[in-house]
């Protein structure tokens, strides 16, 4: 061992003067290669979008938006095709103003014409659409005015391996329409659900977050080596994977069934089209330029009651409040 550390130390000293400034442009250069990437993607997508809006017809199917997104897989491109220009997706809106709230789809230009369309009308038989040129979902301020927007983006609250939710009694969507209700003159909001078909190395990720969603084992590599570093952390998540004598998943009654019911839900999912999806919001209001007496005398606030905290927003820029440039972080659904 004092050799090797010897023969390490000698390598350091006559190749590091060398090795570590090559390495670093190295690491540049892959940087600035994915940025650049990243920025050609997003342009292509960007180029001749288009916006669709939804009109709906007089009696709604709940189910028909489940049908509406398995229809849609067909938006998945081959792998060599996703490893040079990258995958395109979806983004469902719901804009709300003073006149109301509107449903609609923004498609990006890589999309051939007609294809979600002809899949929305298809879902919802008597639905129409209106396509037009794409328009940011928060309209610009003009000169002499200012825009205040506060936004956010939803987080899953447990392992991306389980389902969401999506039998309800009553409609889910009623309280989301409702709570803009009161808007003024110059304050709009938006609620965008972007999502795009995922398949191979991001399904595989999932899968091994199924397996490993009882034990609490991180599915990225950084965060496998933390845990192989925290005193305690192994021996605990080795123990939870044996089963009981009598064939149970956790000595525990009650948490086996538990278990039982989540491995059932996940496979369930599994069998399923895999998405990854992304919802943010954002309320925004129009002020001029320099404040007046009475906006100065007012307290702050946001429109449509949304909190005043400074919401989470994840990189890169520009905000999910302004453009539809998103980087697909959040877990397959």
């Amino acid at each position: 061992m004092v050799a090797l550390l010897s023969r390490l130390r000698d390598l350091a000293v006559d190749e590091g003067p060398i090795a570590v400034p090559v390495l670093a442009v190295l690491i540049a250069t892959l940087f600035a290669g994915r940025r650049w990437w990243a920025r050609r993607c997003h342009e292509r997508l960007v180029a001749d979008a288009r916006q669709v809006t939804v009109l709906a017809p007089p009696t709604v199917d709940p189910a028909g938006g489940a049908a509406l997104w398995s229809n849609l897989v067909g938006l998945l491109r081959p792998g060599w095709r996703r490893a040079l220009t990258g995958q395109p997706h979806v983004a469902c809106e719901y804009v709300f103003s003073e006149a109301g709230v509107a449903i609609r789809l923004w498609v990006p230009g890589a999309i051939p014409p007609g294809l979600v369309e002809r899949a929305l009308e298809a879902t919802w038989p008597g639905a129409h659409t209106q396509v037009r040129p794409a328009e940011p979902p928060l309209p610009a301020p003009r000169d002499g005015e200012r825009r205040l927007v506060v936004g956010g983006e939803l987080r899953l609250a447990r392992s991306e391996a389980l389902p969401i939710r999506t039998a309800f009694e009553a409609d889910p969507i009623r309280a989301l329409i409702g709570a803009p209700v009161g808007l003024g003159r110059n304050e709009h909001a938006c609620v965008q659900v972007l999502a795009r078909p995922v398949t191979g190395r991001r399904v595989q990720r999932a899968r091994r977050a199924a397996r490993q969603v009882h034990t609490g084992s991180s599915v990225r590599l950084v965060g496998r080596l933390l845990d192989a570093v925290t005193p305690g952390m192994s021996r605990t998540r080795r123990t939870t994977l044996h089963r009981t004598k009598t064939g149970a998943l956790h000595s525990d009654p009650q948490t086996s069934l538990e278990y039982a019911a989540q491995n059932r839900a996940i496979v369930a999912k599994q069998r399923g089209s895999q998405f990854e999806t992304v919802v943010r919001y954002a309320v925004a209001t129009i002020l001029p330029q320099v404040p007046t007496p009475t906006l100065s005398a007012q307290p702050e606030r946001s429109p449509a009651g949304a909190h005043t905290p400074s919401p989470h927003r994840s990189p890169p820029t520009p905000s999910t409040t302004t453009t539809r440039d998103t980087a697909f972080a959040a877990p397959s659904r």
